[in-house]
């Protein structure tokens, strides 16, 4: 390789060259730049196709005996390969969905501007590293600390999650009523005992990551996500998500989720309640899960009964998770960072080239069911 004059440092000046070095200060291996994109292409239509695999197929491609630290030097100019690529090609929430995001000249006004589908999964767990002989009481992660970030405003960083914990979830002089006023507004209290905490404790003290909870519009593009840190689907999720969105896309917002009816009281009475009634936020329950909530509740919120809703279901994230959960294999014992990559890089391709491509055969479909009706 030549440098050149107006190279300035010798790590810029290989990557101008069509390769990535190994090393940022004295490198002296590197790695060509279609050798990374295709190993990034293979793992995200292959998640079970690591890196350790893909340096040992090179060294047979070469001839040459296979070493621990070949498929370390890969990951290195990996990870340095995806924060370029991220640089150039990031994301951003505001155009997701051209759909959802982008409006014509006289476009007619709906009732909803973006509607969409949240839900947690817990497939893409991590387990919790800890040192022999420490106390099993003790939950934090032993994990050596890293400077590694991934960079963009789709994963919602943990402390603004956190920031809507129980501080932030009750209004100040706002009070939740008596039982008999609960009941009234909550006409499914005491319906959700599936996720006691006593019996989900045990089991959440294994992982560090419980899963993710997102965001994705009813088109299928993903639009937040969340980590679940040891806990279950907790209100600090939705309500984190839910600002988020709103602080992005604005008004007339329509949200739908599996127990709506106490979500609603838990949005009313926390700091976010009064600006989302101002943005007129609507939020919904899927058609999926109407079965399990009273019928008074299903004729009040459930999709097909919302008007402005048409045929939407608001059961996206099911179609999501049902492709995302291949990641979970390699989700386990990876590291905070590289687990986070990983799933945002999924998500991504998954939006590039899954569901955007779709889009056609997706309004195709929906014109049909409406002509046929």
């Amino acid at each position: 390789l030549t440098l050149k004059a107006s190279n300035s440092f010798i790590a810029s000046a290989l990557v101008c060259q069509g390769v990535i070095p190994c090393s940022s200060i004295s490198p002296s291996v590197a790695v060509m730049v279609d050798a990374l994109e295709f190993y990034r292409i293979t793992h995200l239509q292959n998640p079970h196709f690591l890196m350790q695999a893909y340096a040992k197929t090179l060294c047979d491609l070469h001839g040459v005996e296979y070493h621990c630290y070949l498929s370390r030097q890969l990951t290195i100019a990996f990870d340095l390969y995806l924060q370029v690529h991220r640089s150039v090609d990031a994301f951003i929430a505001e155009h997701a969905c051209p759909s959802c995001t982008y409006t014509l000249v006289d476009e007619e006004h709906l009732i909803f501007k973006l509607l969409y589908a949240m839900d947690g999964n817990d497939s893409l767990k991590q387990i919790l590293w800890q040192t022999l002989g420490v106390d099993d009481e003790d939950i934090q992660s032993s994990e050596l600390p890293t400077t590694q970030q991934v960079r963009g405003d789709q994963h919602l960083p943990h402390n603004y999650v956190n920031s809507w914990g129980n501080g932030r979830q009750e209004e100040p002089n706002t009070t939740i009523g008596t039982n008999d006023m609960v009941r009234a507004e909550n006409l499914c209290v005491g319906q959700w005992k599936n996720m006691d905490d006593e019996k989900t404790k045990r089991m959440w003290g294994v992982y560090d990551k419980t899963g993710i909870f997102i965001a994705v519009c009813h088109h299928g593009f993903s639009l937040v996500i969340a980590d679940m840190v040891q806990s279950r689907e907790l209100a600090k999720y939705l309500l984190a998500v839910v600002s988020k969105l709103l602080d992005t896309f604005g008004s007339d917002l329509g949200g739908g989720y599996d127990i709506r009816c106490q979500f609603k009281m838990t949005l009313a009475n926390s700091l976010l309640g009064s600006h989302a009634r101002s943005l007129n936020y609507t939020s919904v329950i899927g058609a999926f899960h109407g079965h399990a909530h009273k019928q008074l509740c299903q004729l009040n919120h459930l999709a097909m009964y919302v008007p402005g809703l048409g045929l939407e279901d608001l059961e996206t994230c099911k179609h999501t998770f049902s492709k995302s959960n291949a990641l979970a294999s390699t989700m386990h014992y990876a590291s905070i960072f590289h687990r986070q990559q990983d799933i945002t890089c999924y998500f991504k391709h998954n939006d590039d080239y899954e569901v955007y491509a779709n889009l056609c055969t997706y309004f195709a479909l929906n014109c049909t069911k409406v002509y046929s009706n």
